[in-house]
C-alpha cells in the first residue's frame, strides 16, 4: 500500500486490472489496465495496455506501451515504443525510440528517436535527434533538433528554431529506416530561423539562414538572410520589422 493510503497494483505477466486510485502501477510483462486510471506512477516493462485515461505523477514505459485514451502526466520517459491515441499533455517529455500520438501539449521535449504526431505538437522547447512528424502545426518556443529522417508538419512557428542535418548519431542507422534526412513543411516562421535540408513553400523570420540542402520557394526576412552556395530560394524579400 502507498503512504497515502490507496494500493499498489502489480501485474506480472498475462493479467488484468480494472481501472481506479491506486499509488504505483507496475506491468511487468503483458499486462492491461482496462478503466481510467489516477496514480503516482505508471510503469510498463514489457508489453502493457491502458484502455481508459491515465492520470499520472511520473510515467515510464520500457519496452512497449498503449495508451487508448488521454494521458496527463507530469514527466514522461520512454525507452522503446509508445502509442497514446487520444492525446498526451506532459510537463517533461524525453523519448527513447518512438512515440506515436493523437496530439501532444508539453513543457519540455526531448527526442532521441522518432515523435510521430496525429494533429499538433505544441512545447515550450523541442530538442534532439531523430525525426518528428505532426499531420497539423508545430508550435513552440524554441527548436533545435537534427535530422536523421524523414519530418515534416504544416506549419512551424517559434521563436527560435534551428533544424539542421544530423551528423555522428550512435542511433544513426536505424534512424535511417525513416527515410530522408529532410524536413518538409508549407511554412517557417520564427524569429530566428536556421535550416538544412528542408523543403518550404514560406520561411519567415528576423534573421534567416538557409543552408545545405535547402529548397525554398519564398523567403521573407526583416533582418538578415544567410544563404549557402548550394541552397536553392525563389525568391527573398526583405520586409519591415513587425
Amino acid at each position: 500500500m502507498a503512504e497515502n493510503g490507496v494500493n499498489d497494483v502489480k501485474i506480472a505477466g498475462d493479467g488484468t486490472v480494472g481501472g481506479g486510485n491506486f499509488g504505483d502501477v507496475v506491468i511487468n510483462g503483458a499486462g492491461k489496465i482496462t478503466g481510467d486510471v489516477t496514480c503516482t506512477n505508471f510503469k510498463i516493462n514489457g508489453a502493457g495496455t491502458a484502455e481508459g485515461n491515465v492520470a499520472a505523477a511520473n510515467t515510464i514505459v520500457n519496452g512497449s506501451g498503449n495508451f487508448s485514451g488521454k494521458l496527463e502526466t507530469k514527466e514522461m520517459s520512454i525507452n522503446g515504443d509508445a502509442t497514446v491515441q487520444l492525446g498526451l499533455g506532459v510537463g517533461s517529455l524525453k523519448v527513447k525510440g518512438r512515440l506515436t500520438v493523437g496530439g501532444v501539449a508539453a513543457h519540455d521535449i526531448d527526442v532521441r528517436g522518432e515523435i510521430r504526431s496525429g494533429v499538433n505538437i505544441e512545447a515550450d522547447s523541442l530538442t534532439g535527434e531523430g525525426a518528428f512528424r505532426a499531420e497539423g502545426l508545430v508550435n513552440v518556443g524554441s527548436i533545435d533538433f537534427k535530422l536523421h529522417g524523414n519530418s515534416s508538419a504544416i506549419e512551424i512557428g517559434g521563436e527560435r528554431i534551428s533544424i539542421v542535418l544530423g551528423r555522428n548519431f550512435v542511433g544513426a542507422s536505424l534512424l535511417s529506416l525513416f527515410g530522408e534526412k529532410r524536413l518538409t513543411a508549407d511554412s517557417i516562421e520564427a524569429d530566428e530561423v536556421v535550416l538544412e535540408n528542408t523543403t518550404a513553400k514560406v520561411v519567415r523570420g528576423g534573421n534567416v539562414s538557409v543552408g545545405t540542402g535547402c529548397v525554398i520557394d519564398v523567403v521573407e526576412y526583416s533582418g538578415t538572410l544567410n544563404q549557402m552556395p548550394d541552397a536553392r530560394i525563389g525568391e527573398a524579400r526583405q520586409v519591415a520589422a513587425r
